[in-house]
């Protein structure tokens, strides 16, 4: 059913909630939470995650939550009754729910409160390309493989995702005067990953939207060096590196190549081992006829990229890629984290390769890059005891934080942050560090 309060949408519920934080057992429901999931987590001693005391909301949020869908697109809208007057928006990473920054980036904003007592507004999308869960060539379903099927339809795609989050934006903030009688004062964006580069796009081609925006681990989108090329070449030197007959010699150039250390090498492992590593559904998406592999089929087969060379691939296929490319051309304030283990989306490429495209276009005084040291592309790796039990990786969300109240300060009251550099370990794991003075400090 068409929606009266917000034009264009449907299926839209409103509901009043005493708290809209994830304390409420309602909306926690909603929320995803998984051990390989981005959020944080402790660990018992028998292995088993929980979060931890200091990711926990102390306080209630009473307001109004709003959820519907654009086309196939779903979103998520909270207004606290307290309103600073300031709204925050979010795209997912992957391919994931429009709930799926709720413990990490809408519980922070919504008690993030003033001298008032009042907090953010929070918005998020799904991006519309989630896929769907339907039979393959056995007639079975595999709920496991919905992801493989976001692209199938040739409406859905890259370009899709900054349609729904401009949309989402807009809508928002005419809810927002719709209800609280004024549109916000302040709006940012931000969001990891594949949300990540969603809004590193709006800050290039919507700033008149957004006053800053902060991005996690963002991917790189350009014809010449994009989420398939670096993923290929990456897989190629990893065969490398875990071949008992290549020489010495092979391996060391491939190590150099691969530019991650062995010590983190039990990452790649681990995404091997749940064949997270193919590009399939993307190569599917943009070069179609290199070899067909039908979706049920997708990340089972890295031998198809043996021989694939993203630079002699037909120029169709980058010129499909141009039309949803990053340039750099930022017109608000940004911000990027990154880990510099991030074995999935490295950040040599995607985090200092967008970089350098800012610096080139001349936007370099709108930018700030922040490599974290061990940080992976999954904090919910973290101390996990059949991953990580030797504490090797570092969380990445307590400086996601940070940066926000940092973009937050940059933006309000003209203080630059520190430049770009790299964040090295705290002295124990119940720390971080401070981006800007560079001490040890509690994580909350």
């Amino acid at each position: 059913m068409a929606s009266t309060l917000i034009p264009g949408a449907h299926n839209v519920e409103v509901k009043l909630y005493d708290d809209l934080t994830t304390n409420n057992p309602i909306i926690a429901k909603g929320a995803v939470v998984g051990i390989d999931n981005i959020e944080v987590h402790d660990w018992t001693s028998e292995g088993q995650p929980f979060k931890p005391e200091w990711l926990t909301p102390k306080e209630f949020v009473p307001g109004i939550e709003i959820s519907g869908m654009f086309d196939d697109s779903k979103f998520v809208i909270r207004i606290p009754d307290r309103w600073n007057g300031k709204l925050v928006t979010s795209a997912a990473g992957g391919v994931a729910s429009e709930r799926s920054m709720d413990v990490i980036l809408s519980d922070y904003v919504l008690t993030k409160f003033d001298e008032k007592q009042a907090s953010y507004a929070y918005a998020s999308t799904d991006k519309g390309t989630r896929g769907e869960i339907i039979p393959a060539a056995d007639g079975k379903l595999y709920p496991g493989k919905r992801a493989n099927t976001a692209f199938l339809h040739a409406d859905d795609g890259l370009a899709e995702w900054h349609v729904r989050m401009k949309q989402l934006t807009i809508a928002t903030k005419n809810v927002l005067l719709r209800l609280k009688g004024k549109l916000p004062i302040r709006t940012y964006i931000s969001g990891g990953s594949n949300g990540g580069y969603v809004t590193r796009y709006a800050i290039e081609h919507d700033g008149e939207l957004y006053d800053g925006g902060l991005d996690w681990k963002g991917v790189l989108w350009t014809p010449d060096v994009n989420n398939i090329s670096v993923k290929v070449d990456q897989m190629r030197y990893w065969k490398i590196l875990q071949d008992p007959n290549a020489s010495q010699e092979a391996k060391d150039v491939a190590r150099e190549k691969y530019g991650f250390p062995s010590e983190s090498d039990f990452l790649m492992k681990y995404y091997e081992k749940i064949n997270k590593l193919p590009p399939d559904s993307l190569r599917m998406k943009f070069d179609p006829t290199y070899l067909h592999r039908d979706w049920w089929e997708y990340n089972d087969h890295p031998e198809d990229y043996d021989d694939y060379h993203w630079q002699e691939r037909p120029q169709a296929v980058k010129q499909a890629i141009a039309q949803i490319s990053l340039t750099g051309n930022i017109q608000k304030p940004l911000i990027s984290l990154a880990g510099t283990w991030d074995v999935q989306i490295d950040s040599l490429y995607h985090s200092v390769g967008y970089q350098n495209l800012i610096n080139v276009i001349g936007q370099g005084d709108k930018h700030r890059l922040y490599l974290i040291e061990r940080g992976n592309h999954l904090d919910g790796l973290v101390g996990n005891p059949k991953i990580d039990p030797d504490h090797k990786l570092q969380a990445i969300l307590p400086y996601y934080h940070q940066a926000f109240d940092i973009l937050v300060d940059w933006v309000e009251k003209g203080n630059p942050p520190p430049v770009n550099k790299t964040i090295g370990l705290p002295s124990s794991s119940n720390k971080a560090i401070s981006i800007i003075t560079d001490e040890d400090i509690d994580k909350y």
